[in-house]
């Protein structure tokens, strides 16, 4: 090889150094950079909200808002929700969004859906990954998903029950007692305008845990904002206690219910244990249950007693003449006596 084809290969070899070592360089220098300026993906804050979307499930909005503090934009971001089972830890239902690239200094939020079922409570796991690799964690729990209602359910509420003895009826031939008790339902219309509801009222009594009556009532128009009366009466077996049960039904469903009890049994006589000996005594009720039955007065009848329904009461007789009328007349005679005898000695 002569000395000019030295020389280039000399300066050929020199050359591909060079560009090696400019090569390293630059990945250094670059790798360098990228150390000092990168993301920093923080979970700023977690809003949750549900809603009914039927009988038995419910839609839940999880946004999760993503923070980039750092002096250069992420990768490619990810937000994962899972759904576990309060009770036994077991996943329920999970959901990803694709949130993308987040510039440096900006927040972002991502907003992921979940369909659960309405019983129970879940524990909500977070998880926020970049570029493949999970980065951040999060959770919060949640429970009462049952008290939601669908926004086509009326938004009713029972403020109170009111009971009242209406008469007393006297079954002929067998001579049972039963009474008329008249329900008064206190219904709160919170929504707005909605008719078609019927309430079913029911007496349970409380010993057998037997239905003893019930009865439908359709509740009409309730207008939006007011509170309406509704009635309802029940024939029951007097001297018993009952639990009466109110459920208003829409479209073929339960969406409202209340209890109240009405307590018979304090008007009649019953047996009860008297000290250790276990002597037992029969008491008489204090007060009879016609004595709660509105507008209850002294009306005399044509035979002279007055009545009340289900009952004829007889008019008291006066008393027969006693010691005090014979007393009298005795001092009426003694004093006779004597004017007699005093005329005769004058």
């Amino acid at each position: 090889m002569d000395l000019h084809g030295k020389q280039l290969a000399i300066a050929t070899a020199g050359t591909v150094l060079a560009f090696l070592v400019l090569i390293v360089l630059v990945a250094t220098i670059g790798g360098g950079l990228r150390s000092y300026e990168r993301s920093e993906i923080a979970i700023a804050d977690i809003d949750i909200s549900a809603e009914a979307l039927g009988i038995a499930d419910a839609l839940l909005n999880v946004t999760a808002y993503l923070d980039n503090s750092g002096d250069a934009k992420s990768g490619e971001v990810n937000v994962l929700v899972k759904a576990y089972d309060a009770d036994t830890n077991l996943l329920v239902a999970s959901n990803e969004t694709k949130v993308g690239e987040i510039e440096k200094r900006e927040t972002v939020s991502a907003t992921t859906y979940l369909k659960l079922p309405k019983e129970g409570g879940y524990r909500l796991q977070i998880v926020v990954f970049e570029d493949g690799k999970g980065i951040l964690r999060g959770e919060r729990k949640i429970y009462g998903l049952s008290r939601l209602e669908p926004p086509s359910v009326a938004k009713i509420s029972i403020r109170e029950l009111d009971f009242l003895v209406e008469a007393v009826e006297v079954e002929t031939g067998r001579g049972k007692e039963y009474a008329i008790v008249n329900t008064t339902i206190y219904i709160d219309n919170l929504g707005e305008d909605i008719d078609s509801l019927r309430a079913l009222v029911k007496a349970r009594d409380n010993e057998t845990r037997l239905i003893a009556d019930r009865n439908w009532e359709d509740l009409e128009f309730l207008k939006e904002g007011t509170t309406s009366l509704h009635y309802a009466e029940l024939k029951v077996l007097n001297g018993r206690d009952y639990t009466f049960e109110i459920q208003i039904w829409q479209s073929e469903r339960i969406i409202k219910e209340s209890t109240g009890v009405v307590m018979l049994s304090s008007f009649v006589n019953r047996t009860v244990v008297v000290e250790a000996k276990e002597k037992t005594v029969e008491i008489s009720p204090e007060v009879e249950i016609t004595d709660f039955i509105r507008g209850r007065g002294t009306a005399y009848g044509e035979k002279g007693g007055y009545t009340v329904p289900g009952k004829i009461m007889p008019t008291p007789v006066p008393a027969a003449p006693g010691f005090e009328t014979l007393s009298v007349a005795f001092a009426f005679f003694i004093t006779l006596v004597l004017l007699l005898k005093k005329r005769r000695g004058m």
